[in-house]
């Protein structure tokens, strides 16, 4: 073995990995800066078998299984494991045992191959369209395989941002800068399983099971992209949309894939295409092939109006002083005339005070009172708690809600808003919405839209990595104001609407459970009232 060094470090053209020296976490650098850092988890580092200034390849153990973890750097950039049950340190990931791999015993698992995925193998599953995805959990559940299987993380670095997709036999991870449009780092899955899991990804299907002497393989294959768009054209041509209005069938069209829904959604055959019908909210929607098992979720959103209205319903039904997202909720709702109990909503409002809160929803709902209520005396005490605020996401929002309630009100607050729109901040996604509601200069403003294209994962499928529901929300609604006559603007507003729908489809898939729903509703209503 090789003499250990602290860290490998391998270049990959303008990037390079640096892997630790027990393997557990590397890092993607353009530079001297960070672009993402990744970490497995659920493994106990056993040794390093190569350290070669193109390769690197570590052993590990699991719980009834080692792990050999290669990278190695060319034309692409290529992330290996494999999982094997015999006991001890782990054996290399090398020719020795390519000729021995595990019998798939679990949907979803791949047998090794070429790059692309030459070589899967067949794996039972579904015979028809119809049968139900708790049947596939059920068979993974009665296997006699591992408990624990490895476990990738990811953290964007500063500057940079992080879109995943991780459906089972299908996935990617987009890595790209916050600030321009390219270059992305795609890292397409092309051998193996790797599945979103609350804080990281699975590297492995749950109950895996493995045979002596055999092993099962994984690989993520990374390349250099034009943009989020470009990774999107690579991905499966069967993969339609996943975020949909409600009562807009989900198309799907490859005989060579067996389709599985979980009830209540249904499916129904219409010439050579299969369409997912859903009710509002989200459904499950499993995809058995050669490949293996790819586990989809489609967003049906219900509309706007019908979320207020619903979410209206279950303010006043809540004990106590309601929250500030839900008396924004409220008052939005009373403002479009959705609540069939308007007094009652009237006299919750009236009680409560948004005067001495810090909360930017909590000041909406004061302008959104003032206007209602013709009050000019209250919208300027709106503006006043503005000035104590320090700028945040949604502030700028806020203000340009203050400025037009004023123009309706008979008076114009240009100078007051103005003012505020001027002020300082740190935080450059807060700097973009306060410069794009008074600057509007696209040679400050247009890489970070582009930038935001990306956080946002243009048309990749997916979600967010590092972003909570409620700074997605905030940060559609920053989308929402990229103006018409920028280049940027079809793709931001196609972006917008994507993650739109996926959030409202995810808060009617609630139905309000969730502490974050009234807020995510609050702060897209919000973004809407500007359009």
């Amino acid at each position: 073995m090789p003499a250990l060094s602290a860290e490998t470090l391998m270049r990959w053209g303008a990037f390079a990995v640096r892997v630790s020296d027990d393997g557990r976490e590397f890092t993607l650098l353009h530079g001297a800066d960070a672009w993402a850092s990744f970490t497995l988890h659920g493994m106990q580092p056993t040794g390093r078998f190569t350290d070669d200034d193109d390769e690197v390849e570590h052993g590990f153990t699991i719980p009834g299984a080692s792990v050999a973890v290669r990278h190695a750097v060319g034309e692409a950039w290529t992330m290996r494991w494999a999982l094997s049950a015999a006991e001890g340190s782990g054996e290399p990931d090398g020719p020795a045992a390519s000729d021995r791999e595990s019998e798939p015993a679990a949907v979803g698992v791949d047998a090794e191959g070429d790059e692309g995925g030459e070589g899967t193998a067949e794996v039972p599953g579904p015979a028809a369209v119809g049968a139900t995805a708790s049947a596939l959990a059920g068979l993974l559940a009665s296997l006699n395989g591992l408990d624990v299987v490895p476990e990738l993380r990811v953290i964007p670095g500063p500057g940079c941002v992080v879109w995943a997709w991780a459906a089972g036999a299908e996935a990617m991870i987009a890595v790209a800068p916050g600030r321009r449009a390219a270059p992305v780092v795609g890292l397409r899955l092309t051998q193996g399983w790797l599945q979103e899991r609350p804080g990281g990804f699975a590297m492995a299907p749950a109950g895996l099971e493995l045979t002596a002497g055999r092993r099962w393989v994984g690989q993520l294959r990374a390349q250099l992209y034009r943009g989020v768009d470009d990774l999107a054209a690579r991905l499966p041509a069967w993969l339609a949309p996943l975020e949909l209005s409600a009562g807009q069938p989900w198309e799907f069209r490859d005989p060579d894939h067996a389709l599985v829904v979980e009830p209540p959604a249904t499916t129904r055959a219409e010439g050579d295409v299969i369409q997912v019908i859903g009710e509002a909210g989200r459904a499950c929607v499993a995809l058995h092939s050669p490949r293996g098992l790819t586990e989809l979720t489609v967003s049906f959103a219900p509309s706007l109006d019908t979320l207020l209205a619903a979410g209206a319903a279950h303010v006043l039904r809540l004990p106590g002083r309601i929250p500030p997202a839900g008396a924004f909720v409220l008052a939005e709702a009373l403002a479009r005339s959705l609540i069939s109990e308007p007094v009652a909503a009237e006299r919750l409002l009236d009680d409560f005070d948004w005067s001495h809160d810090s909360d930017l929803l909590a000041i909406a709902t004061g302008v959104a009172r003032a206007q209602r209520n013709g009050n000019s005396r209250m919208l300027r005490a709106a503006l006043r708690r503005l000035q104590l605020v320090h700028p945040q996401p949604g502030y700028g929002r806020v203000v340009m809600a203050a400025w037009l309630a004023s123009l309706a009100l008979g008076e114009d607050a240009r100078d007051e808003a103005l003012a505020l729109l001027s002020r300082p901040t740190g935080s450059e996604w807060v700097a973009l919405e306060l410069n794009v509601l008074n600057l509007r200069s696209l040679e400050v403003a247009g890489g970070l839209f582009h930038g935001l294209v990306n956080a946002l994962g243009g048309d990749l499928p997916g979600d967010p990595v590092g972003l909570d529901a409620v700074r997605q929300a905030q940060l559609v609604g920053l989308l929402q104001l990229c103006p018409e006559e920028w280049p940027m603007a079809t793709a931001a507003a196609a972006c917008a609407g994507k993650n739109s729908r996926r959030l409202l489809a995810g808060v009617a898939e609630s139905a309000f459970a969730d502490p974050d729903d009234l807020a995510v509703l609050a702060w897209l209503a919000l973004g809407h009232s500007l359009l």
